[in-house]
């Protein structure tokens, strides 16, 4: 009964426009269009609840079978990885600045000194001898020097005598000072308060000037400096939280960016990053590698699929299927063209296309075509 509501009002209509052509207004002809095209519409609705229905019912019917997945938004945040090393500022090796055999070593390795800790000592004999020498001499140099100049005062004796005696008296004062650098140079000293890490001469052992005697370590301040590609320059701050990993000890830990170099490396392309790491002492040991990963992009509240739900046609255009469902377990797709932002963890940011709170199909999205009806399963 009713499909023969719908049937008779078309007849009818059908029946009027068989008819002779009357002459008619702009008015009647503009109802009997607006008539024609409302009954149309009710017409196709009724033929797509026919289709519904006898998909229903019609056993013998076959459907390609899909699974769905609700869209749903959150946040989204995109980070990249590079790979530094820890460094600590007061991590340098100690070199001989003068020439002599090691007479005494005062440490020995893991050892803790303070500033200004004698750390060895080279043999001074010769210096020492030269000081004695030089100090005779300039007590002589400095006598004549003083007789010299108080004869010139009283114009007494000539200009060349007085000026001999006081260059040499300063020549000798100028020798002794440089005696007495060489004499501090020899017995080596802590320039900071830390870690004998390795001793690389024993006593009896010649050293020249340049050669490394002792490595000294303070890691009460530590970091971890990275190069990061110039494409990420606009994108690292100071001040930006960063997750460091040192695969070696298995050990993560959440840090932030100190410092952020503004020279461009022309070999690499790269720029340089300092990390600084807090109540590192003793744990994070000079050059031990790190991964560091940094954040370059987040939102609080997007749009993100997974990666293999989504589908590009033949001209680049990513698409998924969105499934308008009906009763039971039957539906219908369309395909949705949506705009993708960045991919991290097997996660896309959609940015445009979806809203959220969409069923979209998942599995048997490769053998659907828009406009296709499908069955669902959970």
């Amino acid at each position: 009964m009713k499909t023969i509501k719908y049937i008779i009002p078309f007849l009818a209509i059908a029946a009027v426009s068989c008819e002779q052509p009357k002459a008619q207004g702009l008015a009647e002809l503009r109802a009997e269009r607006d008539s024609l095209s409302t009954l149309n519409s009710t017409i196709q609705a009724r033929l797509l609840e026919l289709d519904e229905e006898i998909a229903l019912k019609d056993s013998s019917l076959s459907y390609t079978t899909v699974s769905t997945h609700n869209v749903t938004t959150g946040p989204f945040n995109h980070y990249f990885q590079v790979y530094g090393s820890v460094e600590a500022d007061r991590n340098v090796t100690l070199y001989a600045e003068s020439a002599g055999m090691i007479e005494r070593v005062n440490v020995r390795e893991g050892q803790t000194v303070k500033q200004g800790q004698r750390l060895l000592e080279i043999d001074d004999e010769i210096i020492l001898n030269n000081i004695s020498e030089v100090q005779t001499s300039l007590e002589l140099a400095e006598e004549l020097y003083k007789k010299q100049e108080r004869l010139w005062n009283q114009n007494i004796g000539s200009e060349v005598q007085y000026l001999e005696a006081k260059n040499n008296y300063e020549s000798l004062n100028s020798r002794l000072a440089t005696l007495e650098s060489q004499l501090r140079m020899a017995n080596l000293t802590a320039p900071f308060a830390g870690v004998v890490d390795e001793v690389f001469l024993k006593a009896g052992e010649y050293a020249a000037p340049g050669t490394p005697i002792v490595r000294l370590v303070n890691m009460s301040q530590v970091y971890v400096t990275a190069d990061v590609p110039e494409s990420y320059v606009n994108r690292v701050e100071t001040g930006s939280e960063v997750t460091l990993y040192f695969r070696s000890i298995n050990d993560t830990i959440t840090a932030n960016i100190i410092q952020v170099g503004q020279f461009i490396n022309p070999d690499n392309r790269t720029f340089k990053i300092k990390v600084g790491i807090d109540g590192g002492a003793g744990k994070y040991k000079p050059n031990m590698m790190a991964g560091v990963r940094i954040r370059d992009y987040g939102v609080d509240t997007a749009v993100v699929l997974p990666n293999h739900l989504i589908q590009q046609d033949q001209n680049g255009r990513s698409f998924v299927y969105v499934i308008n469902r009906s009763e039971n377990d039957l539906g219908k797709v369309e395909r949705r063209i949506i705009g993708t932002g960045l991919s991290y963890e097997g996660e896309t940011e959609v940015r445009s296309g979806l809203s959220g709170g969409e069923l979209i199909v998942d599995r048997g999205a490769r053998s659907i075509q828009d406009g296709e009806r499908i069955r669902i399963v959970e």
